[in-house]
């Protein structure tokens, strides 16, 4: 369930197109962060985004989100949309009133594709879903071809019946993945297992601290597994337990659960019970977090994270990443990707230089994205893996950091006298 590369243009702040990939360079540092290190592909099992407020960062995880959303609702979705919500970059009128473009190469379920589409708000222009071939040229088989007027179906044959009854603002692959193709469906299965979550969204995060998953927590080995991380990471929590609420009335089918995390008494004899909503945010946000990593490093997903640093002490962040850059707890190949302000990670000791990428905004509002790896100081060298990344990242050396000006909130500047 491997990311290899996402790219797109024309999105937000992103008016030129972008390439953001988790395929590994030659770079020889840290090779345990690695997924199949001994092939001639290896792939990154971490990536993280630095840059300014307003720099891009986010945007990158939306543009994906969208693509993964659209993918998912576009057919299902087709009656009740009025336009297709992609978000252009707004600030020339080419690139308002243009074409958007999402491409992805990915594997799953032991096969490797390669899958985009490219939309303005009314309709589909182009889309292309072709599955790598290793056999002879080690090239990709076209699965299908949609161009605005036409849809051609090659090693997909079967879908070629369905081919007129698309509409125009609707992905060929969104109607096909419900109709058990195998490729199709891997292809959605794919983007549906993998996630997209905003932790830095005031409203995702109130969700996120309602969130409570009482299936799970009805399993005895997950609840401890839960408990044991808990207490891994120093929260002190001894156990969790939880109970049916009342319900508003009998003809409410909805039910509702009290979460209470359980903290030993100061003379060690008796454990408390405190209502979880009195933990604080960091502790919510671990124990929610916990069950979507649960998912990820068991089945070896990927999972996309803005500010994931939010609210986490560094030493909390890096246990997170460690848990990715282990064979152990990662024996599947699970994938973190995640953007952040921290710089206490943002050392040669936590990641390889292919593994940080900084995304920047110019005067004109136009974001770019790149890694460290691909930077070329004054001197037209690239960053020495012996650099101290972090100080020469606020520094100024990498570039993606705020442009701050002189500001005075009175007239009267600090030296002078009034």
């Amino acid at each position: 369930m491997m990311l290899t590369q996402f790219n797109f243009s024309n999105f937000k702040s992103y008016r030129e197109a972008v390439s953001f990939d988790m395929s590994a360079t030659l770079l020889k540092e840290h090779p345990y962060h690695l997924i199949n290190p001994e092939s001639d592909e290896p792939h990154l099992k971490s990536a993280v985004i630095y840059g300014a407020n307003a720099s891009g960062k986010t945007a990158v995880l939306e543009a994906f989100d969208f693509m993964r959303r659209y993918v998912l609702t576009s057919f299902k979705n087709e009656n009740e949309r009025k336009s297709i919500p992609v978000l252009p970059f707004e600030f020339d009128e080419t690139s308002r009133n243009g074409k958007s473009e999402f491409e992805v190469f990915f594997s799953y379920a032991g096969k490797e594709y390669q899958y985009g589409f490219v939309v303005d708000k009314k309709r589909v222009h182009s889309e292309w879903l072709y599955r790598r071939d290793r056999r002879g040229k080690n090239s990709y088989k076209t699965l299908f071809e949609r161009s605005t007027h036409r849809i051609e179906c090659k090693n997909l044959k079967e879908a070629c019946k369905f081919a007129y009854y698309v509409e125009d603002a609707t992905l060929f692959l969104s109607f096909i993945s419900n109709l058990k193709m195998k490729d199709a469906k891997n292809v959605a299965d794919w983007f549906s297992s993998t996630q997209v979550f905003h932790f830095g969204d005031a409203d995702f995060e109130s969700f996120l601290s309602r969130f409570v998953p009482i299936s799970k927590m009805k399993d005895a080995a997950y609840k401890e597994q839960l408990e044991q991380f808990l207490k891994a990471i120093d929260m002190g929590i001894e156990s969790i337990s939880f109970k049916e609420a009342s319900r508003s009335s009998q003809d409410d089918d909805q039910v509702a659960y009290e979460l209470y995390s359980h903290h030993k008494s100061l003379d060690g004899k008796d454990v408390r019970a405190l209502p979880f909503e009195e933990e604080s945010n960091g502790t919510k946000k671990m124990f929610c977090l916990y069950h979507h990593l649960h998912e990820v490093l068991t089945h070896g997903r990927t999972l996309w994270i803005d500010e994931l640093d939010a609210k986490l002490h560094p030493l909390l962040l890096r246990y997170v990443l460690n848990l990715f850059h282990n064979d152990t707890t990662n024996p599947c190949g699970a994938q973190l990707i995640y953007t952040s302000h921290e710089n206490y990670t943002l050392t040669k000791e936590v990641f390889r230089r292919d593994q940080i990428w900084f995304a920047e905004k110019d005067a004109l509002g136009q974001s770019s994205l790149y890694s460290l790896a691909e930077i070329r100081l004054d001197n037209e060298k690239k960053v020495r893996n012996d650099a101290t990344y972090n100080k020469d990242y606020l520094s100024g050396r990498y570039g993606a950091v705020p442009s701050l000006k002189n500001f005075y909130v009175h007239d009267v500047t600090p030296w002078e006298d009034e």
